[in-house]
């Protein structure tokens, strides 16, 4: 039987759909590989970058997905060799991201025996709004020894007092506590000296000194600082990478053991954040070994990003890193154990 000619049509929509395709993934990719590039080279500073760099690691992960659709397509259909690119492309921008993860998949060296633990925690009160028998009930749970609370009210300050918070953590600093959302406060089961409120920027950073291990022959002078930086919203991101300036020379400047804890609104995909580690300071996250995502905590979907951080001179250890959710707050609460090690001359 004759079969009549196929139409030259015919021969054309089959590699124009291949080429439609294509460049459907091709677009689908290129905002991963901006943001990974914006990342790599730090520029971050402005928006939208400063927002959408937060959330790198989930673009790497679209890259993923992408990745393997052009891989399958591209394997499947002749010719391929453009999907194949978006394949090896894809495939690029996860590796330069799993490089930049690598160190969230092992824990720090363990701390001498000897060395003193201090147990701390963070949490960010959304306004005043978290539920402040939660909060002393996790600080006595988990034994914290030092917290520091970020968007402290005069009203939440006295539901934590009545709550008995002030019997467990006898010692305090606070600064900017009002009806708003521009407080902190700073508490420890630890005397206090030297104590600043910090009133500085627009969020307060109380910081005060404590001892470490007192009365032990590892007893360890540390100052303690509470980092809450405005967030790198459209209009804002000049404030927030002036406030991680401020917070990188503070702590740069400090002659002793620091930690630093807080909101700091910035991830450690940040050029500014990682500017604020410098070569001193190590994040509680990298130590424990395990990636700490803290933020919205108050939606239907998990926390997407980590801007809650505990942060240690590089020489400390620190371990028992996890969060914990607090009614009434958009933040996770996070704690870590800082053990400083003492420098052996």
């Amino acid at each position: 039987m004759d079969h009549a000619p196929a139409s030259p049509g015919a021969h054309r929509r089959t590699p124009t759909a291949r080429r439609i395709v294509g460049v459907v993934l091709a677009l689908l990719l290129a905002p991963a590989v901006v943001v990974t590039l914006a990342r790599a080279v730090g520029y971050d500073r402005r928006t939208p970058f400063a927002q959408l760099v937060s959330v790198t690691p989930w673009f790497g992960a679209w890259a993923l997905l992408v990745g393997v659709a052009a891989l399958v397509v591209g394997l499947a259909v002749r010719p391929r060799r453009a999907l194949l690119v978006v394949a090896a492309v894809a495939g690029s921008v996860v590796v330069v991201q799993a490089a930049w993860w690598a160190p969230l998949t092992t824990a720090g060296p363990a701390a001498p025996a000897a060395a003193p633990a201090l147990r701390v925690m963070t949490v960010n009160a959304f306004v005043g709004r978290a539920d402040a028998d939660a909060i002393v009930r996790t600080v006595r749970d988990e034994h914290v020894q030092v917290l520091a609370v970020e968007e402290l009210s005069t009203a939440l300050l006295g539901r934590l007092h009545a709550a008995g918070l002030d019997d467990a953590l006898r010692h305090r600093v606070t600064g900017s506590v009002s009806a708003g959302n521009r407080g902190s406060g700073l508490w420890s089961s630890l005397p206090l000296t030297d104590a600043d409120t910090g009133e500085s920027t627009w969020f307060a950073m109380p910081s005060a000194t404590l001892t470490a291990g007192s009365g032990t022959a590892e007893a360890t002078p540390v100052r303690v600082t509470v980092v809450h930086t405005v967030p790198p919203s459209v209009g804002s991101t000049s404030i927030w990478t002036s406030d991680l300036d401020v917070v990188r020379d503070r702590l740069a400047a400090g002659t002793m053991r620091q930690v630093a804890l807080g909101d700091f609104n910035a991830t450690r995909d940040h050029a500014a954040f990682r500017d604020v580690l410098g070569g001193r300071f190590a994040d509680a996250a990298d130590r424990g070994g395990h990636a700490v995502l803290t933020w919205p905590t108050n939606r239907a979907f998990p926390p997407l990003v980590g801007i809650d951080h505990v942060l240690v001179d590089r020489a400390d250890r620190v371990d028992a890193v996890r969060t914990v959710r607090v009614p009434g707050s958009d933040h996770a609460a996070l704690l870590a154990t800082v053990r400083p090690v003492l420098p052996r001359g």
